[in-house]
């Protein structure tokens, strides 16, 4: 049986899966596979793709004949048949989907790459979002639960990177400063009244975290 149809089935029953399950297929990102295999002096380099999600992995090891697609596929196709994952995930070509598995939610993810052979080959062969990690943004804590529009108040969480953005009741914040991996102080917008914070990474959306926006009574 070719690839083709061996992927062709697995989306088939995924999709069959949450159909069943009623629940809709919910599309919560996308990841690129990026790079190319290496060699030095007649060595092929070696190595794993880790995904990681809610604690639960799968690996897929790569070598010679490894391409961007086939590692793609291949993770995919092991995230879908862990039954424990809270994810399903389908590539096409070298980018991987994930979608929501029932009404799982995910707290913690990410999918690493990294070579068995470091001291022969500087970089990875294989890329994860252009980087050697990929992790899914989450909130862990507010450095204040509530306050009124135009106060700043600091996000710590995982995941995190220097272009993420942050929305307070759907409404674009104001980020001060340079947010670091685990950290962003953000302004509460004009006009909002209801205070759900997300955090947003390379179009990946964090779970929402609570927060009152206060409405001041002047006299």
């Amino acid at each position: 049986m070719s690839r083709m149809s061996r992927n062709l089935i697995l989306l088939l029953a995924v999709l069959l899966c949450l159909s069943g399950s009623g629940f809709a297929a919910t599309a919560l990102g996308s990841i690129t596979i990026a790079g190319a295999e290496q060699s030095s002096g007649g060595t092929w380099d070696t190595g794993t793709v880790t995904a990681t999600i809610n604690g639960v992995s799968v690996s897929y090891t790569y070598g010679q004949y490894s391409t961007q697609a086939s590692i793609a596929s291949a993770l995919g196709a092991l995230i879908s048949q862990k039954c424990s994952m809270p994810v399903y995930a389908h590539a096409v070509g070298n980018t991987l989907t994930l979608y929501q598995k029932g009404s799982n939610t995910i707290s913690s993810a990410s999918i690493t790459s990294a070579s068995n052979n470091p001291s022969l080959f500087s970089s990875n062969s294989f890329l994860v979002n252009a980087g050697g990690t990929w992790s899914f943004p989450v909130i862990t804590g507010l450095s204040l639960p509530e306050g009124p529009a135009g106060m700043g108040f600091t996000i710590t969480g995982t995941g995190f990177t220097a272009n993420s953005q942050v929305t307070i009741g759907g409404v674009t914040a104001t980020i001060i400063g340079v947010p670091t991996s685990t950290n962003i102080t953000v302004q509460v917008p004009s006009g909002v009244t209801i205070g759900n914070v997300e955090v947003i990474v390379n179009g990946w959306l964090s779970p929402t975290w609570p927060f009152t926006v206060d409405t001041p009574q002047c006299n």
